[in-house]
């Protein structure tokens, strides 16, 4: 992740948008009033989804147990290798 001031980010728009959208890299727009994080809509979209999951209690609590159950040996359902 590299920085640089907003007013270069704006100069060199599509060229962040390539790297970004390309290599997956973030880039920070720096300000005297505050930066702002330059990022792909895929990973956007990502991190609004881990967000859901982690605000949905039985979401939570369903991925807990399956940790615990993973952990403790126990097993629930098929394997991905069974049919």
């Amino acid at each position: 992740m590299r920085a640089l001031s907003i007013s270069e980010g704006r100069k060199r728009l599509f060229e962040l948008r390539d790297q970004v959208v390309t290599d997956h890299d973030q880039v920070i727009l720096t300000h005297k009033n505050g930066n702002v994080v330059l990022i792909s809509m895929e990973e956007w979209e990502s991190y609004q989804e881990t967000q859901r999951i982690l605000k949905d209690k039985q979401t939570m609590k369903a991925l807990i147990q399956s940790f615990e159950d993973h952990d403790a040996g126990t097993k629930l359902g098929k394997s991905i290798n069974e049919h």
